[in-house]
């Protein structure tokens, strides 16, 4: 199956650019793997996409799989208007014992299942005569592999019942035969008297002609006449066989859209406990069948983590995918797996740095794109290597990545950081923010970075961190405005446990540059945890 790398939710460059340069490393590893993000893209990691040739990574809005990326058995199918004996011939794998019914385009009509087939032979007769009734002329011939040797000009008048008459004149009149099917052997005299005492179709078997007295009669009576290319048991059996599906199809079946979740679609099997399901897409158009055991067993989505750790931070319903791997380097949030994973946690500035380690560690040459990817994932999480969370090891590397890259990193860092100042506080809040548990405490720490600030900017800000509290139920709700050349930044916050913070805080009328106050994980979390503890 393939693994889907992802970030956090609102991620940063460093989370977006770690997930591409990770998904291409597991693939030049020899594992499938695609890249995908958990919200929108930054403008600075944009840019270094467009600047190295990637392709933005696909949106991932929730861990789940839905019926639309997990393996269905084939949208085989009939329409209305064939006959039970065309789907019994197109329902011939006994592990699927079920057909779609179809229009032209494809949309679903309805569904068959051989148990719906099964009940023609199984139930009293009356079932089959009230079938047999709107049986049509050409779908008998064809069913009987035979052909309509007499057409009359009159509607065929047909009851649903069915006689096999004997061949003796005796045995024709004791007969009650008006508007029957009559299945009668070569003997042109019974044939005759059939069609007088008004018969409402003639079979024939064991014959491939018709006389021309017969002819004549049943013409003039409106008797048709079919020549099977059966014997009597046999045009007896599949003579039931040629009744259209519309008349024993389900018409409207347990139906699945293609986008529901696998775990949604399962609680509604419990429900229902047919075997197997038809999925359809928007137009409903018939895509494939959900069976009950490949529900019950299916996999669930195999993710690795990069950048993050915490069920709070992943994609949504995180905890509900299969964590194969962890490429992280901040705090260790209470992470558990079902079962061993890979987990890689470094002391570093960027998750970048990590996953370059990666590739030198395995052996695989760093491309100039790549290298320059990675350095610019760097650049952007260590704000140009001032932050305190900057190492030795993240310098070193980066240097190194810039001569691969071919790229002036000077010059790389004022494009990266020019790209990362934000000009409106308020649409920004939840771009980069982070989600904590601290001593069972909702804790939301947003991040902004601005070249410029103002107290009207600020006053709106903390406006709509008020209003979000209010929304989301947030404990508090911290965000720190990075002012980039002035290298610190101001602290907000909102909610129940804002006035913990009091001290540390700003406000629009008491504006408070903490300056080299840059790192969420290293400085501001910590100072958080402090005041709450």
């Amino acid at each position: 199956m393939t693994l889907y790398v992802c970030g956090h939710r609102n991620p940063d460059a460093d989370s977006i650019l770690a997930a591409v340069a990770t998904a291409e490393l597991c693939r030049r590893t020899g594992h499938e793997a695609v890249a995908c993000r958990a919200g929108a893209v930054p403008a600075e990691a944009a840019w270094a996409l467009k600047r190295f040739g990637f392709s933005q990574p696909a949106l991932l809005e929730d861990a789940r799989l839905s019926l639309r990326e997990i393996s269905l058995s084939s949208a085989r199918s009939c329409r209305q208007a064939d006959t039970i004996f065309d789907a019994l011939q197109s329902m011939n794998d006994p592990l699927r014992p079920y057909l779609g019914v179809t229009g032209g385009d494809g949309t679903l009509q309805g569904m068959v299942t051989r148990n719906d087939l099964s009940d023609i032979g199984m139930q009293d007769t009356a079932l089959g005569i009230r079938l047999l009734q709107t049986a049509r002329l050409e779908d008998i011939a064809r069913t009987l592999s035979g052909t309509v040797a007499v057409h009359p000009d009159k509607p065929m008048h047909i009851d649903g019942r069915v006689s096999i008459v004997a061949l003796s004149d005796h045995s024709v009149s004791r007969y009650e035969v008006k508007n029957r099917i009559v299945i009668v052997a070569d003997s042109p005299e019974a044939q005759l008297r059939l069609i007088e005492q008004g018969a409402g179709l003639l079979i024939l078997v064991w014959t491939d002609q018709v006389s021309a007295a017969v002819r004549q009669a049943a013409m003039e009576a409106g008797c048709p006449v079919v020549i099977s290319g059966h014997g009597s048991m046999n045009t007896s059996r599949y003579l039931y066989f040629s009744v259209q599906i519309r008349h024993v199809m389900t018409p409207d079946p347990v139906t699945f859209h293609q986008d529901i979740y696998v775990q949604d679609a399962i609680r509604e099997m419990r429900r229902h406990r047919f075997r197997a399901y038809p999925v359809v897409d928007e137009e409903n158009r018939l895509q494939g069948f959900l069976e009950t055991d490949a529900a019950l067993n299916f996999q669930e989505r195999r993710m690795i983590r990069v950048d993050h750790n915490e069920d709070g931070q992943a994609v949504r319903n995180g905890s509900l995918a299969r964590v194969e791997a962890v490429i992280d380097h901040h705090r260790v949030g209470g992470f558990l797996s079902r079962e061993p994973v890979f987990y890689r946690c470094e002391i570093l500035g960027s998750t970048c740095t990590i996953v370059a380690r990666l590739y030198l560690e395995a052996g695989i040459p760093l491309s100039g794109p790549m290298a320059g990817l990675l350095l610019s994932g760097m650049i952007s999480d260590t704000l140009g290597f001032r932050s305190p969370t900057t190492t030795e090891t993240d310098r070193q590397l980066a240097q190194y990545l810039a001569f691969t890259a071919g790229v002036d990193a000077r010059e790389l860092e004022q494009e990266i950081l020019s790209r990362s100042g934000s000009s409106d506080l308020v649409q920004d809040l939840e771009t980069d923010l982070k989600q904590f548990d601290i001593q069972g405490q909702d804790v939301r720490i947003s991040q902004i970075l601005t070249g410029a600030l103002d107290r009207k900017d600020l006053g709106q800000l903390q406006t709509a961190m008020e209003q979000y509290v209010q929304a989301t139920g947030t404990d508090l709700l911290v965000t720190a405005v990075t002012v980039l050349p002035l290298g610190g930044s101001c602290l907000l916050a909102a909610g129940d446990l804002a006035s913990r913070l009091a001290e540390m805080t700003s406000s629009p009328s008491r504006v408070r540059l903490q300056e080299g106050l840059l790192s969420r994980k290293k400085q501001i979390l910590p100072l958080v945890q402090a005041q709450l503890l």
